[in-house]
């Protein structure tokens, strides 16, 4: 099976990470893993989901499900927060 016939992978990590960047009205903001990554996040699985990021300011502590989103070059998508 060649590189084009399967089908897309999906990236899925948990981490701990701190708001570098708070959420702004387009959904987009800045996180930083504990073991130093950075994720830029474009999106949330779900309006909850998108209400509990919002409530988040700078150096906020959280644990995160992270998917990325093809596509959208280094983009993430949250698909669950755990706020500490």
């Amino acid at each position: 099976m060649d590189a084009y016939s399967m089908g897309p992978t999906q990236s899925i990590h948990r981490q701990s990470c701190t708001v570098a960047v708070e959420r702004n009205r387009y959904g987009a903001m800045t996180l930083r893993a504990d073991m130093g990554q950075t994720y830029q996040i474009v999106g949330a699985a779900s309006p909850v989901v998108a209400d509990r990021l919002a409530e988040l300011s700078v150096d906020s502590r959280v644990t995160v499900t992270l998917s990325h989103t093809p596509g959208r070059g280094s983009g993430w998508r949250v698909m669950s927060v755990d706020v500490r």
